[in-house]
């Protein structure tokens, strides 16, 4: 399993994220009906984890 695989199950985020590689850049897409409230939480830890080098999409 992929880190990044196992830090969306760990946080519980692996309901309405998910994660794709690109090269060497990370992408990860939120589910839009997840919620304002959630959106916000994941992009948090997203953000908090993985910095720049990942790019966040919220569909």
């Amino acid at each position: 399993m992929k880190n990044e695989d196992s830090f969306l199950i760990t946080y519980g985020l692996h309901s309405y994220v998910t994660h794709d590689r690109v090269g060497d850049r990370s992408i990860f897409t939120i589910r839009a009906p997840a919620g304002p409230k959630m959106i916000r939480h994941a992009k948090t830890l997203l953000t908090g984890n993985f910095g720049g080098a990942a790019a966040i999409r919220v569909i």
